[in-house]
């Protein structure tokens, strides 16, 4: 799906896509006032990318290619 990112490769992939999933987690909890600020936004981006770059890392280590 999100061929253009390959050329990174899979961890950095994988990064990309927890931290734009991070951001679109904190735009609906905003949204719905659900969000309380106990953590910042940054320490949350840096948590998204590290653990996608994590996932990344497995799934690349299992020797699967997308």
């Amino acid at each position: 799906m999100f061929n253009k990112l390959n050329q990174f490769g899979l961890p950095v992939k994988y990064a990309i896509l927890g931290v734009v999933g991070v951001v679109i987690g904190l735009f609906l909890a905003d949204l719905f006032d659900f969000y309380t600020r106990t953590a910042s936004y940054l320490s949350m981006l840096i948590a998204g990318g590290v653990g996608g770059a994590i996932g990344g890392w497995i799934r690349q280590r299992q020797g699967k290619s997308t």
